[in-house]
């Protein structure tokens, strides 16, 4: 007995740390310092930056949403979730390692190795949430979920002070080309993942073959997900999570993609600025990641997303309220005022680089939010778990990334578009604002119950 708890608990382990290992994507190359220094050196314009970026991960939206849900058939009908992950964490490899070429003025080889990155690491998230299921139990797939987000940010924060180290290290003195720094981050990270990745090889456990061939795993897939669709009306519940989920999904990947580009842009801050600012936000959520978890158990995945997705909304709107010239949209910042230091919270800052009021205030917003994000994504990973006939885990995975990318080009489109039209990253920034309230109102009417399997 005590070699099967043992078995399970590194079982348990290597999927929480596959998540780990995948987040310096997500975090320092999709969110802050790739991010950044794309748009605001490799096309030089703050401008310009937010509308080639936002096209960029555009493109990568709609690659995901017209493959996802065929993995997940496939998945489910193949049996093995396993080998899907590691295929495509190898291909997103060399695009990351391709980053580091991305000198001011390579668009072309920028865009196209974010846009192979992000649908490879996209698809290996489709197998390692449809695995979920099987390393947890119904009473502790929420606490699984939220410790394996809180790993993500333990990651994500680690490999930054790393980043940040860099220079101090005399590393960079080594490196040929503009921008070393900010170009490592993509090398960096494909170390990350491949070291963290190990545990997940070897512990976690896996689900047989069915003994269906790859074609006809494909062919049996794609019946069950067409059979699926056809009967939209018995899965109404889960066909309304999953469309509410994608609305506010794509407004909090927004918020992610243009996060850094539109602080570097609006304050001016350096990149190594922004790796402070995301150092300070992504502490928040490794332990809020972790209650989280523990409470979704307690009071259940639908009200900790609503809960989490309020204070996210209110984040954001303070954020896009506040510039170096004015706070909440209609206070005017004075020399004076932007002097002072916030409450508490200001002097910490200031000694970390913040030391203006308009950037302290900004920074609290970003926190507050932060300390909600990982509790939003958890829960609505383990809504899934507790939502789907246990026979279509997969399938519902591939449709839940699916819906939160059919749409995923959306806010990305309507942010380039509007800073394009108006020439403000700003009020391209504020675009994101109409995806949450929506994702919001629509969460009231989604219940958490388990679906039973059509009848045939």
């Amino acid at each position: 007995m005590g070699d099967t708890v043992r078995e399970r608990r590194l079982s348990q382990l290597g999927w929480a740390l596959y998540q780990l290992a995948a987040s310096p994507y997500f975090v320092i190359i999709n969110i802050f310092v790739f991010a950044a220094y794309f748009q605001k050196h490799v096309i030089g314009d703050n401008v310009e930056g937010q509308v080639v970026w936002g096209y960029t991960q555009a493109t990568a939206g709609v690659i995901i949403a017209l493959c996802s849900p065929v993995l997940g058939a496939l998945a489910d009908a193949y049996g093995p979730r396993k080998p899907g992950l590691i295929i495509f964490s190898v291909i997103a490899i060399p695009a990351m390692l391709a980053l580091w070429f991305v000198t001011p003025g390579q668009v072309w080889l920028g865009c196209t190795a974010i846009v192979i990155a992000a649908v490879t690491m996209e698809f290996a998230a489709v197998y390692h949430n449809a695995i979920l299921p099987s390393v947890a139990s119904e009473k502790n797939v929420g606490f699984m979920s939220g410790l394996a987000y809180s790993l993500d940010y333990v990651g994500s924060v680690t490999l930054f002070i790393v980043w940040l180290a860099i220079p101090a290290l005399g590393v960079l003195a080594l490196l040929d080309g503009p921008f070393a720094h900010e170009r490592l981050s993509g090398p960096l990270s494909v170390v990350w993942l491949i070291l963290f990745s190990i545990p997940f090889i070897l512990f976690t456990h896996d689900r047989g073959r069915t003994g269906l061939s790859i074609p006809g795993a494909i062919s049996g897939g794609l019946r069950q997900l067409r059979d699926t669709i056809g009967r939209v009306s018995h899965y109404r519940n889960i066909a309304t999570f999953l469309v509410v989920r994608a609305v506010y999904a794509d407004g909090m990947s927004a918020v992610f993609t243009f996060l850094a580009g539109y602080l570097s842009g609006i304050f001016g801050w350096p990149t190594e600025k922004i790796g402070i600012f995301a150092l300070i936000v992504l502490t928040v959520p490794i332990f809020t990641s972790f209650v989280g978890g523990w409470i979704d158990d307690v009071i259940g995945s639908r009200r900790t997303v609503q809960i989490g997705l309020f204070v996210f909304t209110v984040a954001v709107a303070g954020s896009v309220s506040t510039t170096p010239t004015e706070l909440l949209f209609f206070f005017p910042v004075t020399a004076e005022m932007r002097a002072e230091q916030l409450p508490f919270l200001g002097p910490f800052m200031s000694m970390l680089g913040f030391t203006q009021y308009p950037e302290q205030v900004s920074l609290a917003f970003s926190m507050a939010g932060g300390a909600f994000v990982g509790p939003i994504l958890a829960s609505s990973r383990t809504m899934v778990a507790r939502i789907a006939p246990p026979t279509m885990v997969s399938e519902v995975y591939g449709l839940y990334t699916l819906t939160g990318k059919a749409t995923a080009f959306a806010a990305p489109f309507l942010v380039a578009v509007v800073t394009a039209a108006t020439q403000s990253q700003r009020a391209g920034f504020a675009v994101i604002l109409v995806f949450l309230v929506a994702g919001l109102i629509g969460l009231r009417w989604v219940k958490e119950e388990r679906a039973e399997v059509a009848p045939q």
